[in-house]
């Protein structure tokens, strides 16, 4: 009986201690297909994850502030925010073409930071950071605008499954706001 209670005790511990540390997903919505070919102004785009850490997009805490779960995203990031940033720039009417077509411009978006993290039960438990840098060249000058977009909501009860939509509506206005900023680029 003890031997048994060992093991069940063993068990137990170690459901616990996977839960607490296991990596959890969030599928990134996909994005509306683009119409190919050429709008009225065409850039070169490229995106680059210049965080540390490029698998993790957020943390779950629990109430004494320590990481529960750390969470990853489907698709990438980069992938993910290259996708949204071309249908976003569809609609303000500028197409990103392949380098086999000259661009009016080429634009370098790099992600410098976006962390998540809900923790507790609180009044504020969602939170996220983020930082983009674009880049964009015209040959013989340069433009570069950097947005930062700090967001802060509550969730009811801090699980994935509260942070999942905040962290789709987040990334969906950030790519939106870029696409704003390389748009405004002359």
């Amino acid at each position: 009986m003890k031997k048994i209670f060992s093991l069940f005790f063993a068990a137990v511990v170690a459901v616990i201690f996977s839960a607490c540390t296991a990596k959890t997903t969030i599928d990134l919505p996909a994005q509306n297909s683009v119409k190919s070919g050429i709008l009225g102004r065409n850039i070169s785009l490229s995106v680059s994850d210049l965080r540390d850490d490029k698998i993790t997009i957020g943390v779950l805490k629990n109430s004494d502030g320590d990481i529960t779960s750390r969470i990853s995203t489907n698709p990438q990031l980069e992938t993910w925010m290259k996708n949204a940033l071309t249908a976003e720039l569809a609609k303000r009417n500028i197409a990103v073409i392949d380098e086999i077509y000259t661009p009016d411009f080429i634009v370098n978006v790099n992600i410098d930071k976006f962390q998540s993290e809900i923790f507790g039960i609180g009044t504020k438990n969602m939170h996220a950071n983020s930082q983009i840098t674009i880049i964009a060249n015209f040959g013989d000058r340069s433009v570069k605008k950097t947005l930062n977009q700090p967001v802060i909501s509550f969730a009811p009860l801090p699980t994935l499954k509260s942070l999942e939509p905040f962290v789709i509506e987040t990334l969906s206005e950030l790519a939106s706001r870029c696409a704003a900023e390389i748009a405004s680029i002359n």
